[in-house]
C-alpha cells in the first residue's frame, strides 16, 4: 500500500519583505534618471554607457526581488521523507532526503526535549513560513541520525501526515490519540 502526503509552504518574508521590492524599485528610478539624464544636461553624450549601467542596475534589482520568494516542499512517499527549497518558482534545491525511520523523536515544537535536541544537532532545517522557529503546536520537528551526524527537520503540522509519522515510526513519533484513525 503506498502513502503519499505533500505540503508547500511559502516563507514570509515579514514587514522587511514588503519594503525592500518597493524601496529598490524607487531607488532604480531615481538612479535610472541621475545617471541618464545629468550627463546630458552637463553636455557629455555617454548614453551608451549609462544605458548599460542602467540595464544591469535593474537587472540586479529583478533579481534581487525574485530572490525573496521562497517556498518549501515536505513530501512523504511511504516513509521517505523529501524536503525541498523552491526559490522564485523555478530553482528547486534539495534540502534533505531520509526514511521516517532514521528518526529518533518526531513531536511539537513547544515540547520539553526541543532546545535540547537543538544544541546537540549539526543543523536545524526550518522549513516552516516562519523565519525563527516558532515554539508551537502547529509546528512539529523530525530529530534524524544519518550516522556521522544530526539534524533537525522542523515542518508545519498537519493531521494528514500524522498517520504515515506513527505508522512507519510509532515509537519515536509524539502520541496524539485525537488524530489516530479509529479513536473516537
Amino acid at each position: 500500500m503506498n502513502s503519499f502526503y505533500e505540503d508547500i509552504v511559502k516563507r514570509d518574508n515579514g514587514t522587511l519583505g514588503k519594503i525592500f521590492p518597493i524601496t529598490s524599485v524607487l531607488a532604480a528610478i531615481m538612479l535610472t534618471i541621475i545617471i541618464n539624464i545629468f550627463p546630458m544636461l552637463f553636455g557629455f553624450n555617454i548614453i551608451f554607457f549609462t544605458g548599460m549601467f542602467t540595464l544591469l542596475l535593474w537587472f540586479f534589482v529583478w533579481y534581487l526581488n525574485r530572490k525573496l520568494k521562497v517556498e518549501y516542499e515536505i513530501a512523504v512517499v511511504n516513509d521517505q521523507v523529501t524536503a525541498t527549497s523552491i526559490t522564485a518558482m523555478t530553482k528547486r534545491e534539495e534540502l534533505a532526503c531520509f526514511t521516517i525511520r532514521d528518526c529518533e523523536y518526531i513531536g511539537p515544537t513547544d515540547s520539553d526535549r526541543y532546545e535540547s535536541d537543538k544544541g546537540n544537532c549539526e543543523f536545524c532545517l526550518n522549513c516552516t513560513e516562519n523565519r525563527q522557529v516558532v515554539k508551537s503546536d502547529a509546528d512539529w520537528y523530525m530529530l534524524v541520525n544519518a550516522g556521522s551526524y544530526r539534524y533537525m527537520l522542523v515542518f508545519r503540522f498537519n493531521a494528514d501526515i500524522y498517520p504515515l509519522l506513527r505508522r512507519f515510526n510509532p515509537r519515536a513519533t509524539v502520541a496524539r490519540p485525537d488524530l489516530l484513525r479509529g479513536s473516537n
